[in-house]
Parts: structure tokens; sequence; C-alpha cells
């Protein structure tokens, strides 16, 4: 199937049904865009967030991202903190505010639509780009976590700019498509390191169009590439020496959930997390659930159908077809080696999204100008078809985002933790505004929460039931002057360490009126005069 020659492309740039398809792109990311930072995945999106008020607040040190839930320094070995850049930024203009911190990875998420636009175009026609772009437009799980502060989103923009500006070079010859395709990669890999996978459909767009001798031995390839991949690396290695140094990181070489080793010989047991698969994730029942979740929340039923005529069909030419098979097979190899992280973190699923849309707008291009259009020989008939296949497909989009679930399941319009941002406002209110606060939120996994520290607007240290012990509060307290210790779930504590509850209970408490009773504030050795000046 031919390309659009380079006047096609240009005037594709200002295709009318692509501006709809951005608009419904925007109108779909600005739903519930209002809201607090504790819908689904809240815990990443507060971290997120955290780093990024910090900033807004104070200093912007982009080299040293720092946390509020390790202690007063908090510098944490993290990714390449774009996001929380153009956060902070934002915030530092608007105010700190939920909205102002969506709407910058809201646009990220509809530059990816723009982006998917382009490569369908470049690899098809217009009919197919449009397609590839209305399903990135439309699709739950794009749409939700496309306003949400993970850097999983502006990984999938450059990933998938990545792979535009190195398709461009293949078919145009351009220096300056290799070295922004080199850019997005690099950024692609800094934001987020699994997005190194784009490497192999980059690079594939040259054997595939020009050849792999004459790919190799293109000096613009080799250079911008390793360019890119040092630039990541570079970063990778001075985030892994902030975590060596204060022995708190965001899972990126070495596990979370841990703290430095003054802290850590005081504390319990920490749970850290690991990603990769394990043998007892090798099921048929792990397959089927995530391809349930393919079928339901990523594609939805609808529009799973056009997507599976596209990978199943026989298109030409198979240079073309090789570099979205290509980068199917690389997106889903992630997904077979990190099957412990892909089945509780939908979002994780994300990078395997643009190549099954470019299936999509194979499958689907004649809604969206091919063929079916040109049977109609009238503009006025092919205007009025093309506004109702328009009005249709939209109204589509929308009942297939209300049956995915992804409002109950990801938005959780029904059960936001209302009771979590309240007692962070009343300690807040009870607190010291310099006072450093040790919480205790969880039965496991909890060592590292940045939730109710953030909500409480303190920093301080986060424990969960197996990890918290007299000796580290002590220690923290001798320490640090860490006096105030916050439980989120007095009833999980009390049924899985009575010996905890039983130590808090000899403390000072103090009462969270505007929360549940499972909410409770102690003061374990507080001077009895405690400053409450802010």
């Amino acid at each position: 199937m031919p390309h659009d020659t380079p006047t096609d492309r240009r005037a594709a740039r200002w295709d009318w049904p692509l501006v709809a398809i951005l608009g419904l792109a925007c109108a779909f990311r600005v739903y519930r865009l209002d809201v607090p930072f504790v819908d689904a995945h809240s815990w990443r999106q507060v971290t997120n967030a955290d780093i990024a008020r910090l900033w807004a607040e104070g200093t912007i040190d982009f080299f040293y991202p720092a946390v509020s839930w390790g202690g007063p320094d908090g510098r944490v070995g993290l990714e390449f903190p774009l996001l929380h850049l153009l956060m902070a930024l934002a915030w530092k203009v608007v105010g700190v505010s939920n909205a102002a911190g969506r709407l910058v990875p809201a646009a990220f998420s509809v530059l990816t639509v723009w982006f998917t636009y382009r490569v369908g175009t470049r690899l098809f026609d217009r009919a197919a780009g449009r397609a590839a772009a209305f399903l990135m437009a439309v699709s739950p799980s794009v749409v939700y976590f496309g306003r949400t502060p993970l850097s999983d989103t502006p990984m999938l923009t450059f990933s998938v700019g990545a792979v535009l500006g190195f398709l461009a070079y293949a078919q145009d010859g351009r220096r300056r498509d290799a070295l922004g395709g080199a850019v997005a990669l690099a950024l692609a890999g800094l934001v987020k390191l699994p997005a190194i996978l784009v490497l192999g459909p980059a690079l594939w767009t040259g054997f595939a169009l020009r050849g792999f001798r004459r790919t190799v031995t293109d000096p613009w390839y080799v250079s911008t590439t390793l360019g890119a991949v040092g630039a990541i690396a570079v970063w990778y290695l001075h985030a892994d020496q902030i975590y060596l140094e204060t022995g708190l990181t965001q899972a990126i070489f070495r596990p979370s959930g841990t703290y430095p080793p003054d802290i850590a010989q005081y504390a319990g047991i920490f749970t850290t997390v690991s990603h990769w698969t394990r043998r007892d994730l090798l099921t048929w029942t792990t397959a089927r659930e995530l391809l349930l979740r393919f079928w339901s929340l990523h594609l939805t039923p609808a529009f799973s159908l056009p997507t599976l005529v596209g990978v199943v069909s026989w298109w030409r030419p198979l240079a073309v077809r090789s570099i979205v098979d290509i980068w199917a097979l690389a997106a889903l190899s992630l997904v077979a080696v990190s099957l412990a992280g892909q089945l509780p973190h939908e979002f994780h699923q994300l990078p395997v999204l643009p190549p099954l849309a470019l299936y999509f707008g194979i499958g689907a291009a004649p809604l969206f100008g091919g063929r079916l259009f040109e049977l109609v020989r009238s503009r006025p008939r092919r205007l009025a078809l093309g506004a109702a296949t328009a009005a249709a497909l939209t109204v589509l989009a929308v009942v297939e985002f209300r049956d995915s679930g992804v409002v109950q399941h990801l938005y959780r319009t029904a059960n936001m933790n209302d009771a979590l941002i309240n007692a962070g406002a009343q300690i807040d209110r009870e607190m010291p505004r310099d006072a450093l606060l040790v919480t205790i939120e969880y039965d496991r996994y909890g060592a590292n929460s940045p939730m109710l520290l953030y909500y409480a607007h303190r920093k301080g240290w986060s424990f969960d039931a197996a990890s918290i012990t007299p000796f580290v509060v002590d220690h923290l307290r001798a320490t640090y002057g860490a006096c105030h210790v916050a439980v989120m779930d007095w009833h999980m504590l009390e049924s899985t360490r009575p010996d905890i509850t039983a130590w808090l209970s000899a403390a000072r408490a103090r009462p969270l009126s505007d929360t549940h009773d499972q909410y409770r504030l102690f003061e374990v050795g507080c001077p009895a005069e405690t400053p409450r000046d802010r």
C-alpha cells in the first residue's frame, strides 16, 4: 500500500477530520479533570505530584528530585522528571490545582494522537492515519491515563514521536527528521526506561525501507541512535547514584519500598516490589486476564474487531507491514517479561496501543475516508455521509467508553477517598508547619507511601504494619525531631500489630474529627510546648 507523497503529507496537516478527532480527544480528556489524585493508581500519581509541588512551592533542583516521604532531604533516584518539571512550572504560574496538574499529561496525550496520525499517514494513507488517531483518541485506558500525572503518558508520546522521526528520515532522507527521532527516542527512555523497546521499530524503519547495510552505515542513523541511548544511560547511572547515597528509589534498577541503612536497621521487614515475570504467572489465567483487558478496556469490543481485521489481513508492501509487526512484538515482549507488574497496572500495557492503533487504522480505514467515500460522487452527499459517520463513531466511542468499566474501576466516581484528603487537611491544621510526620498506611507494601504526607502537606517517612517499630520511631524522633505518628487504618493495625497499637495508645492522641475513626494522630514524646505558628 503506497504512502502519501510529501505534498499530500503537508496537506494532511490541515486535515479537517483530523481536527475533529483531536477535538474529540480533548473532550474525552477533560472529563473529571479537576478531581484530586485519589482515583486509580493514586500512589504513583501522588508521588509525581508531590515532587512537582515541592518544586512549585520552593526551588527547582531538576537533577536532584526530592519526595516528602524521604525525610527533610528526600532526594530520590527517579526517571527523568520532565513531567514533574512541567507540572511545577504550571503550578508556579496558576497555583497548585488538580486541573492544572492534569492538563500537562493531557496535552502530551493529545499530542500522541497527532503523532499516531502522522505515522499512519506515512505508512499507509490519510484514512488509515485518521482511524489510528481515532482509536488513540477514544481508547478508555489511553483517555484515563492521558490525564493522570504518570510518566507513562509522555513516554507514549515520545515513543510514537521516535518512530515518526526515523520513519520520516527513512522515507525522505532529511537529517532534521533523524535528529527529531533521536531526541524523541532519548526522551521516551529518559521519562520511562521501558520505552527503550521502541528502539526496535525505530531502527527497523531503516532496515525495512532502506536496507540493513545502508542503515548501519548511515552516520545519521548511527550517531543519533547512539546519542539517544547514551543520554538515557547517563541519566539512569546518575539516578542510581542518588539511590546509593540516599537509599530512596522509584524501582528503576533497585526495588522500591526501602530506606537508608541508618533508618532500616531500626525498622521491621520491608516488603519490596518487583515487576519481573515469575514462573507462577505463566498460566492461561494470566493470559486470559490480559486478553480480556485489551478486549474490554484498551480497545473495547467494537474497536477490537477492526483491529483484528488489520492484524490478520494481508497487506502490502510487506516492508511497511513489518514495521508495525516489529513494533507490536517489541511491546508485547515487554508485557511477557514483566507480568508481575502488568497484572496490577493497566498503564503498563500502554506501549502496545500505538501498533494496535495502526492495525485498527488498516481495518477501519473505509470509515475514515477510504473506499466507502469514493463510491459517493456528489460532494454534498459525501459531506453528509462523513458527518453521519463521524456522529455514529462518536456515539459508539461514548457508549464503549461507558461500557468498558473505566468510570467505575479507574475514575472511581463512587469511591473517591475523601477521608484521606480530609485527614490530611486536619493533620495540616493540627501540626506545626515544619514538623516531620511518620505515617502508617497499609498492612504491607506501604513503605515509601506518599499519600497521607502529600495531603497533610508535610515531610516525613511512611511505613506499613510489617516495617513499623517503636525503635524506628524513637530513632527518627531522636535524630530528626519527628514526634508525630499518623495511622490511616487503626483497625488493620490493631489486628496485625497489637503491640504497636498498644504502644501508640500510651501516647497522647489528637482527635481527627473530620474523618472516620480509623484515622489517628499521636504525639510520641513531643516537647511540652509545641509551637503552632505556621
